[in-house]
């Protein structure tokens, strides 16, 4: 029996893997998925289900009472098992910002990131190997955990495939940047960017994707549109529509543990207009890159790219989740290919 640890997996892209990740596994072995509470909305189908709070000790006491039960575990959410097992054992890292941070964190972010990437490292000894997406984050996790574990690249990500718009239909002077609007996401900056290319009388579309959940950036969209900016917020929406009317994906987010919406643009066939950083260049050849602490040259490279078409990016990262599941159904070894 296989153990999926999925405690600390609860919102967004991670629950989606998590998703992708059971429809795989479903009918090829027998599995039991240690399941966050919060999360409810999972085809749960063919596995054994276990709910528990994500908490240290309810964690640990799982692992205590039943962690000699299974042949092999895979801990989801970062954190590898509290104890040491007897069995092969990996962990899926990816949350980079655990291991960097980024100008306009907060003191209070920046502590909670250091405090949880010290308790992921004084338990690293317990997992054979960290299984992360890119290259980036191998440089990034390894000097923190040192030798205490290999670190191994089986990037895999889920999200529906683009259908291509037909020749003409592309809008080029449509930009969309599907994404919540995380402080890390950079929303304010490229709405200055909006606002600087206002102001010289230009007025590109741009598509965002921002909740309720951040009032401030809504108002700021509102004060935008009353001043004349095209901008169409879509709330929480499905990005492949959105990628399929616009001619570029803008992406200004100072860090990503992936970057999968660069990938779900190049997907769609968007020229990817992005931050000069290096999750960028780790998962796809952008058409151009900017700094992304800059207004101005985010309008500047805008107002060059509306109303030109241009090519497609490419994606640089293979969906690899053959070699997981082949691992935890079979017992293949994922660390002879890339270490």
């Amino acid at each position: 029996m296989i153990l999926i640890d999925a405690t600390y997996v609860n919102v967004g892209g991670g629950v989606g893997l998590l998703r992708r990740l059971l429809g795989e596994l479903r009918g090829r072995t027998e599995f039991t998925l240690l399941r966050d509470i919060r999360v409810k909305d999972l085809d749960t189908a063919g596995c054994r289900v276990i709910d528990v709070p994500p908490s240290h000790f309810a964690r640990r006491r799982f692992y205590q009472a039943h962690g000699r039960e299974f042949s092999r575990v895979f801990c989801f959410g970062n954190v590898p098992p509290l104890v040491k097992l007897p069995v092969p054992t990996a962990t899926y890292f990816h949350n980079l910002l655990f291991c960097e941070g980024y100008l306009q964190q907060s003191a209070r972010d920046r502590w909670v990131a250091r405090l949880k990437m010290a308790y992921i490292r004084h338990h690293a000894a317990n997992t054979d190997a960290f299984l992360v997406q890119t290259g980036n984050m191998v440089a990034a996790l390894q000097p923190l955990i040192g030798r205490r574990a290999p670190i191994a690249v089986v990037p895999f990500f889920a999200f529906p495939r683009s259908k291509v718009p037909p020749a003409g239909a592309r809008q080029w002077d449509q930009f969309a940047y599907v994404s919540e609007a995380h402080p890390h996401k950079n929303h304010r900056r490229l709405l200055a960017a909006w606002r600087h290319l206002l102001a010289r009388g230009l007025r590109p579309g741009l598509h965002l994707t921002v909740t309720a959940t951040y009032p401030g950036i809504l108002a700021e969209i509102a004060e935008l549109q009353r001043a004349g900016a095209r901008i169409t917020n879509h709330g929480f929406a499905q990005s492949a529509p959105i990628y399929a009317r616009c001619g570029y994906q803008i992406y200004p987010s100072l860090v990503e543990s992936f970057g999968l919406g660069l990938i779900e643009a190049a997907d769609a066939q968007c020229a990817v207009l992005a931050a000069d950083r290096p999750y960028v260049h780790a998962v796809v050849e952008p058409h151009a890159v900017f700094d992304p602490h800059s207004p101005t040259a985010i309008a500047d490279l805008v107002a060059r790219c509306a109303g030109q078409p241009a090519p497609a990016s490419i994606a640089k990262v293979p969906d690899e989740i053959a070699r997981l599941v082949a691992w935890l159904s079979e017992g293949t070894p994922f660390m002879e290919e890339r270490t």
